[in-house]
């Protein structure tokens, strides 16, 4: 099983579509993804995800499931832990200081427990659930059932089977991060997806009828850097993206 979570191109949140680049970044992901043969591919409802997903659906020839649970967290303004009076959008926008000295963050199901997201984002929490449940669920379909913190495999299973999700940058940390048995924090403050990156997660089945995953591509920009695209920084705080 393979696993390809698509970060929506560089958006215009504005209109909740794609920046001229966008544009161009989603018709060079479409170039990369004429390769693939997805089984089901799945998009988030957002404009955004959408008009990226489009020239690539194109491409494969395939067509979207759209999946309300795909729709980015909202982001709500929240105080800093540091004091200063400034406001973050919590998820991923704590400062490294804060979120590294609690261990909390880094357990991948008690994050949503720790004081800071408890007094200040309560409705993470069931949030979290419905991804992790919908994610859970798009698996189930094609025979790999939640078990614990991995997946039991069906005989009938499609093992061989490549499914494409267009989404974006914190729901993807947090699919990838339940799916992969990774807090999602550390994924969204250790890690970038730049607009129209690509993560790969690939089933590993060493226990027969057992599976995990492992992430093989966090955040790859190749289509972009192979036509001379540089890639957008839109979701990180540095000031462009470094890339070899």
């Amino acid at each position: 099983m393979h696993l390809v979570f698509v970060r929506h191109a560089e958006p215009d949140y504005s209109v909740d579509g794609l920046t001229p680049k966008g544009k161009r970044e989603a018709d060079l992901l479409a170039r990369r993804a004429a390769a693939w043969k997805p089984a089901a591919c799945f998009c988030s409802p957002a404009g955004r995800a959408r008009a990226t997903a489009a020239p690539a659906l194109a491409a494969m020839g395939a067509e979207a499931e759209t999946l309300p649970w795909m729709t980015e967290f909202t982001i709500a303004g929240h105080p800093r832990p540091d004091g200063s009076g400034s406001m973050s959008p919590v998820l991923w926008d704590l400062l490294p200081d804060y979120w590294t000295a609690d261990p909390r963050f880094n357990d991948p199901e008690g994050w949503t427990d720790t004081p800071y997201m408890a007094a200040h984002a309560p409705e993470v929490r069931p949030r979290w659930e419905q991804i992790k449940t919908g994610i859970d669920g798009v698996l189930a379909r094609f025979g790999y059932t939640r078990e614990r913190n991995h997946y039991r495999i069906a005989p009938d299973a499609a093992r061989d089977a490549t499914l494409v999700f267009f989404c974006h940058l914190g729901l993807a940390g947090a699919a990838i991060g339940h799916v992969a048995h990774v807090a999602p924090p550390a994924l969204w403050q250790a890690f970038f997806m730049p607009p129209s990156s690509v993560a790969v997660l690939n089933s590993e089945e060493r226990q027969g009828d057992l599976a995990g995953f492992r992430i093989q591509v966090f955040g790859d920009t190749s289509h972009l850097r192979a036509a001379g695209e540089p890639p957008s920084h839109m979701g990180g705080f540095q000031r462009e993206v470094f890339a070899l």
